[in-house]
């Protein structure tokens, strides 16, 4: 190549990259006038900066952006149907297969145990000694210890015993002698006592044994004849809050101390175990699988299937029998043979209260015109201004228990349980007709939901006008409410 050549295209390069410098050098220079614009006219000083239409003359203003409405947030109920159906379904794979296999971490379980030192019926008085408090403090640990043990550790059980100094009314069974310390009563107790703590049941403790207490009642109406039970189990894991109630019983000679908290070797702490185990007796309806009744152990003819234990014969008040059920290997037999029933590992997880108890909610219309209240008054289920909120449960099988917090013991029911266009919905007590007090949650798609009857027609909940009674109609069938907006209320 001629050395004119060479030249040539060196000086045609160096004039090209001349080029590219300069227009970037104004590219910078038209970055920073537009970045000092935006900084004059940013958040807060309320100008729009002008464009240039496409003529190059007239500025045209810039629209300023609108974010569209937002989705209103429901919770996701899809999420706890498709969790919790997961592992009803693996334990029941666990039990019918016999698997013993461990669960990789224990479950988590906490109780929260009152001690009440003072309880009152009528002129009855039953104290605490200094030796009952100590004595509770033993059983507790054994209750703890030993379920922990009998399990093979698949549950971590942390107690949080906390004793109640002021002295409490006792309540009478209707047409019975007996009497017991009510839910109701110990409520502002285990409030106090369980905040900012998880709990999955409550266990309440009252002594009314020991020479004390028989001198300080012998002479006083009623002693002998009215008692306070030995225990009663009121609220299980199918219940917003597990709750059961006992006596504290004396010790018997050579018990206590403890010499091993794993071996149960109190009275007392098989009293705690025998009423807590009522509380998971749901499992056997939730799995739909034999699971053994906590007085299983009287055999037939009130229990078929089972075989008789005898109390202290083996191990305290039937305690061969409760750890048979706590290892899933209590005999049950049929025309099939036998069968190793009880809990199995992953029955565990599922007796933790927040399984199926998923919190507090409001339910709102979707239009925001009011919220659905549940009362125990005329119109028990209507649309109100006021705030209310629900506990809601998962009851299996995609249905929901919808519960008014104010009154938890009622639950959004199916007047008589007739599947009817236009019949009434209210709130009632536990009937046993589930299908007319369990409910569908029907996911619109939109943040919304709709609360739907299991029953094939698919009804859904309905309030025509704010104030009326809430009734069950068809989609669209009539004018009114019929997608709500549920919402999960922050803990407070």
């Amino acid at each position: 190549m001629k050395k004119t050549t060479i030249f040539s295209v060196l000086l045609l390069c160096l004039v090209l990259a001349l080029c590219a410098c300069a227009g970037k050098e104004d590219e910078d220079k038209s970055s920073k006038r537009k970045n000092s614009k935006t900084e004059q006219s940013g958040p807060g000083t309320n100008e729009v900066t002008p464009t240039q239409d496409p003529s190059g003359n007239t500025p045209v203003p810039t629209i300023p952006h609108v974010d569209p409405v937002p989705t209103p947030e429901s919770f996701a109920f899809s999420a706890v149907v498709s969790d919790t159906d997961r592992m009803v379904k693996e334990a029941v794979e666990q039990y019918k297969n016999e698997d013993y296999t461990r669960l990789s971490e224990p479950v988590k379980y906490y109780v929260l145990w009152l001690g009440f030192t003072h309880v009152t019926f009528g002129d009855l008085d039953f104290r605490m000694t200094d030796f009952d408090r100590e004595y509770l403090e033993a059983v507790a640990l054994n209750y703890e210890k030993t379920v922990e043990s009998i399990s093979d550790h698949n549950v971590d059980i942390t107690v949080y015993l906390y004793f109640v100094e002021d002295a409490m009314p006792l309540t009478q069974y209707p047409g019975e002698d007996w009497f017991y310390l009510d839910i109701t009563t110990a409520m502002p107790f285990i409030e106090k006592y369980s905040a900012g703590k998880e709990i999955d049941t409550v266990l309440t403790t009252i002594q009314t044994d020991g020479e004390e207490n028989r001198q300080r009642n012998e002479d006083k109406d009623g002693y002998g004849e009215h008692y306070a039970i030995l225990g009663l189990k009121t609220d299980g894991i199918e219940s917003p809050i597990g709750y059961s109630t006992f006596n504290l019983c004396t010790p018997a000679e050579g018990t206590y101390p403890l010499a091993d908290p794993e071996i149960p070797s109190l009275y007392a702490t098989a009293v705690a175990v025998h009423e807590w185990m009522h509380q998971l007796e749901y499992l056997k309806a939730m799995l739909g699988v034999e699971y053994p009744d906590t007085h299983a152990y009287a055999g037939p003819p009130s229990y078929p299937h089972y075989q008789k234990y005898i109390a202290d014969l083996n191990d305290y008040d039937f305690f061969e029998f409760y750890k048979l059920v706590l290892k899933g290997q209590c005999p049950y037999t049929d025309e099939n043979g036998v069968k190793r029933v009880g809990m199995y590992p992953k029955m565990w997880p599922l007796i933790k209260r927040n399984v199926l108890n998923l919190g507090t909610f409001t339910i709102q219309a979707s239009d925001k015109s009011g919220y659905l209240t549940g009362t125990d008054g005329d119109n028990p289920l209507t649309l109100t201004d006021e705030v209310s909120t629900w506990i809601i449960r998962y009851s299996g099988d995609r249905r929901f228990i919808l519960s008014p917090e104010k009154y938890p013991n009622l639950r959004m029911d199916l007047g008589n349980a007739w599947d009817s266009e236009g019949n009434t919905v209210g709130v009632w007590i536990y009937t046993g007709y589930v299908d007319a007090q369990s409910w569908i949650l029907l996911d619109n798609g939109e943040g919304t939901y709709s609360i739907q009857t299991p029953y094939p027609s698919g009804r859904l909940v309905t309030v025509t006008q704010k104030g009326e009674q809430a009734r069950i109609y068809t989609d669209s069938a009539v004018a009114g409410v019929q997608k709500w907006i549920i919402k999960k209320v922050e803990d407070r």
